[in-house]
Protein backbone atom coordinates (compact mmCIF):
# COMPACT_ATOMS: atom_id res chain seq x y z
CA UNK A 1 0.00 0.00 0.00
CA UNK A 2 1.62 3.28 -0.98
CA UNK A 3 0.18 6.12 0.68
CA UNK A 4 0.88 9.76 2.42
CA UNK A 5 2.38 8.59 5.89
CA UNK A 6 1.78 10.53 9.13
CA UNK A 7 3.47 8.40 11.47
CA UNK A 8 7.00 10.14 10.89
CA UNK A 9 8.81 8.69 13.43
CA UNK A 10 8.18 5.05 12.15
CA UNK A 11 10.43 5.24 9.41
CA UNK A 12 13.18 6.42 11.63
CA UNK A 13 14.19 3.07 11.50
CA UNK A 14 14.78 2.48 8.02
CA UNK A 15 16.45 5.98 7.86
CA UNK A 16 19.10 4.96 9.99
CA UNK A 17 19.11 1.40 7.99
CA UNK A 18 19.72 3.60 4.63
CA UNK A 19 21.98 5.89 5.21
CA UNK A 20 25.04 6.98 7.35
CA UNK A 21 24.14 10.29 9.18
CA UNK A 22 25.29 10.60 12.57
CA UNK A 23 22.32 9.99 15.31
CA UNK A 24 22.63 13.52 16.06
CA UNK A 25 21.88 15.00 12.32
CA UNK A 26 18.93 12.28 12.53
CA UNK A 27 18.10 13.18 16.34
CA UNK A 28 17.70 16.90 14.73
CA UNK A 29 16.11 15.71 11.34
CA UNK A 30 13.32 13.83 13.16
CA UNK A 31 12.73 16.55 16.15
CA UNK A 32 13.05 19.62 13.27
CA UNK A 33 12.70 19.29 9.97
CA UNK A 34 9.78 16.55 10.47
CA UNK A 35 7.50 18.61 11.81
CA UNK A 36 6.39 20.00 8.12
CA UNK A 37 7.76 17.91 5.83
CA UNK A 38 5.50 14.92 4.32
CA UNK A 39 6.10 11.29 3.85
CA UNK A 40 5.41 8.80 1.19
CA UNK A 41 6.01 5.43 1.87
CA UNK A 42 5.06 1.91 0.95
CA UNK A 43 3.56 -0.13 3.61
CA UNK A 44 3.81 -4.34 4.02
CA UNK A 45 2.32 -5.61 6.85
CA UNK A 46 2.14 -2.01 8.48
CA UNK A 47 6.20 -1.52 8.29
CA UNK A 48 7.44 1.15 5.82
CA UNK A 49 9.55 -0.81 3.42
CA UNK A 50 10.12 1.78 1.08
CA UNK A 51 10.20 5.92 1.54
CA UNK A 52 10.69 9.43 0.65
CA UNK A 53 10.46 12.28 2.49
CA UNK A 54 9.15 15.89 0.85
CA UNK A 55 11.10 18.85 2.82
CA UNK A 56 9.22 22.22 1.86
CA UNK A 57 10.95 25.47 0.70
CA UNK A 58 10.02 28.48 -1.31
CA UNK A 59 12.10 28.92 -4.10
CA UNK A 60 12.10 32.08 -6.62
CA UNK A 61 11.43 31.27 -9.92
CA UNK A 62 12.66 33.98 -11.72
CA UNK A 63 10.77 36.79 -9.36
CA UNK A 64 7.88 34.78 -8.83
CA UNK A 65 8.20 32.35 -5.09
CA UNK A 66 6.21 29.50 -5.74
CA UNK A 67 5.75 26.15 -3.26
CA UNK A 68 8.46 23.65 -3.68
CA UNK A 69 9.82 20.50 -2.63
CA UNK A 70 13.64 18.79 -1.88
CA UNK A 71 12.92 15.20 -2.18
CA UNK A 72 15.36 12.93 0.67
CA UNK A 73 15.38 10.18 2.16
CA UNK A 74 14.91 8.36 -1.05
CA UNK A 75 15.24 4.14 0.50
CA UNK A 76 14.18 0.71 0.85
CA UNK A 77 14.87 -1.74 2.80
CA UNK A 78 17.39 -4.03 1.79
CA UNK A 79 15.53 -7.35 1.50
CA UNK A 80 12.61 -5.10 -0.31
CA UNK A 81 14.10 -4.34 -3.07
CA UNK A 82 13.92 -4.59 -6.63
CA UNK A 83 9.83 -5.27 -5.94
CA UNK A 84 8.93 -2.18 -7.45
CA UNK A 85 8.31 -0.46 -4.29
CA UNK A 86 10.19 2.73 -4.98
CA UNK A 87 8.46 3.05 -8.32
CA UNK A 88 5.16 2.96 -6.88
CA UNK A 89 6.39 5.72 -4.42
CA UNK A 90 7.54 8.07 -7.17
CA UNK A 91 4.44 7.37 -9.25
CA UNK A 92 2.20 8.23 -6.26
CA UNK A 93 4.09 11.03 -5.47
CA UNK A 94 4.54 12.69 -8.85
CA UNK A 95 0.67 11.97 -8.91
CA UNK A 96 -0.18 13.64 -5.59
CA UNK A 97 2.22 17.22 -6.71
CA UNK A 98 0.42 17.16 -10.17
CA UNK A 99 -2.96 17.67 -8.43
CA UNK A 100 -1.30 20.55 -6.13
CA UNK A 101 -0.16 21.97 -8.97
CA UNK A 102 3.42 22.37 -7.33
CA UNK A 103 5.07 23.33 -10.62
CA UNK A 104 8.63 21.32 -10.07
CA UNK A 105 10.16 19.68 -7.19
CA UNK A 106 14.61 18.91 -7.06
CA UNK A 107 16.82 16.53 -5.24
CA UNK A 108 20.27 15.68 -4.56
CA UNK A 109 21.50 12.13 -6.16
CA UNK A 110 24.15 9.37 -4.94
CA UNK A 111 23.78 8.71 -8.36
CA UNK A 112 22.12 10.50 -11.43
CA UNK A 113 21.12 7.58 -12.97
CA UNK A 114 18.80 6.58 -10.61
CA UNK A 115 16.39 9.06 -11.16
CA UNK A 116 16.72 10.61 -14.50
CA UNK A 117 14.55 7.43 -16.26
CA UNK A 118 12.04 9.16 -13.75
CA UNK A 119 12.31 12.75 -15.86
CA UNK A 120 14.61 14.27 -13.41
CA UNK A 121 17.96 16.00 -15.38
CA UNK A 122 20.81 18.04 -13.78
CA UNK A 123 20.15 21.41 -13.41
CA UNK A 124 23.35 22.84 -11.40
CA UNK A 125 25.57 21.77 -9.14
CA UNK A 126 25.47 22.14 -5.57
CA UNK A 127 27.34 24.32 -4.12
CA UNK A 128 29.25 23.50 -1.14
CA UNK A 129 30.45 27.70 -0.81
CA UNK A 130 27.77 29.51 0.65
CA UNK A 131 27.03 33.05 0.14
CA UNK A 132 26.48 34.64 3.66
CA UNK A 133 25.02 37.72 2.06
CA UNK A 134 20.68 36.79 1.10
CA UNK A 135 20.93 40.10 -0.93
CA UNK A 136 23.99 39.16 -3.36
CA UNK A 137 21.55 35.82 -3.93
CA UNK A 138 18.64 37.78 -4.52
CA UNK A 139 21.12 40.14 -7.48
CA UNK A 140 23.16 37.47 -8.99
CA UNK A 141 20.43 34.78 -8.95
CA UNK A 142 17.54 34.19 -11.10
CA UNK A 143 16.70 30.50 -9.33
CA UNK A 144 17.18 30.06 -5.06
CA UNK A 145 15.27 28.92 -2.05
CA UNK A 146 13.73 31.80 0.17
CA UNK A 147 15.47 32.50 3.44
CA UNK A 148 12.67 33.10 5.59
CA UNK A 149 12.81 33.22 9.59
CA UNK A 150 12.39 29.17 9.61
CA UNK A 151 14.87 28.53 6.72
CA UNK A 152 17.70 30.68 8.84
CA UNK A 153 16.72 28.80 11.96
CA UNK A 154 17.29 25.74 10.26
CA UNK A 155 20.70 26.93 8.28
CA UNK A 156 22.33 27.83 11.96
CA UNK A 157 21.48 24.84 13.57
CA UNK A 158 22.54 22.35 10.77
CA UNK A 159 25.92 24.51 10.85
CA UNK A 160 26.55 24.01 14.11
CA UNK A 161 26.16 20.07 13.76
CA UNK A 162 28.72 20.36 10.42
CA UNK A 163 31.23 22.48 13.28
CA UNK A 164 30.90 19.13 15.29
CA UNK A 165 31.64 16.81 12.55
CA UNK A 166 27.57 15.88 12.57
CA UNK A 167 26.36 16.85 9.88
CA UNK A 168 24.67 15.08 6.92
CA UNK A 169 26.80 13.19 4.82
CA UNK A 170 26.82 14.48 1.07
CA UNK A 171 28.00 12.78 -1.97
CA UNK A 172 31.44 13.87 -3.32
CA UNK A 173 30.88 15.97 -6.15
CA UNK A 174 27.08 16.81 -5.42
CA UNK A 175 24.74 17.97 -8.16
CA UNK A 176 21.10 19.14 -8.13
CA UNK A 177 18.57 17.11 -10.41
CA UNK A 178 15.17 18.70 -10.55
CA UNK A 179 11.89 17.45 -11.91
CA UNK A 180 8.12 19.45 -13.54
CA UNK A 181 5.88 17.78 -11.34
CA UNK A 182 2.95 20.37 -13.24
CA UNK A 183 3.91 21.64 -16.37
CA UNK A 184 0.75 23.83 -16.73
CA UNK A 185 1.65 25.47 -13.48
CA UNK A 186 5.12 25.59 -14.78
CA UNK A 187 4.14 27.69 -17.64
CA UNK A 188 1.85 30.23 -15.98
CA UNK A 189 4.28 30.41 -13.38
CA UNK A 190 7.06 31.66 -15.72
CA UNK A 191 4.73 33.02 -18.68
CA UNK A 192 6.63 30.36 -21.11
CA UNK A 193 4.46 28.01 -23.51
CA UNK A 194 7.08 24.59 -23.15
CA UNK A 195 5.71 21.90 -24.82
CA UNK A 196 6.80 19.10 -22.71
CA UNK A 197 9.08 18.65 -19.47
CA UNK A 198 12.61 18.44 -20.98
CA UNK A 199 11.70 21.77 -22.84
CA UNK A 200 11.12 23.43 -19.66
CA UNK A 201 13.76 21.54 -17.29
CA UNK A 202 16.27 22.85 -20.10
CA UNK A 203 15.27 26.47 -19.56
CA UNK A 204 15.97 26.11 -15.97
CA UNK A 205 19.67 24.71 -16.91
CA UNK A 206 20.14 28.11 -18.91
CA UNK A 207 19.14 29.94 -15.50
CA UNK A 208 21.87 31.41 -13.02
CA UNK A 209 20.75 28.64 -10.14
CA UNK A 210 21.68 28.50 -6.39
CA UNK A 211 20.59 25.58 -3.86
CA UNK A 212 23.27 25.47 -1.46
CA UNK A 213 24.30 23.17 1.57
CA UNK A 214 21.89 24.53 3.86
CA UNK A 215 19.06 22.95 1.80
Amino acid sequence: MIIEYAEKENTRKLYEEAFDDPKEFVDYYYSDKCIDNRMIVSLEGGEVVSMLHLNPFSVNLCGTVVPSYYVVAVATKKNMRHRGHMTRVFEKTFELLKGEKIPFIFLLPVDESIYSWMGFEKICDFSKDRIPSYDEIQKKYDIYCVRDDNYIRRMNKEDELRKLDMGEVLPDNPVIMAKITNLDAFNSVTGKEFADEKEALYWMKKKRIYICEEV
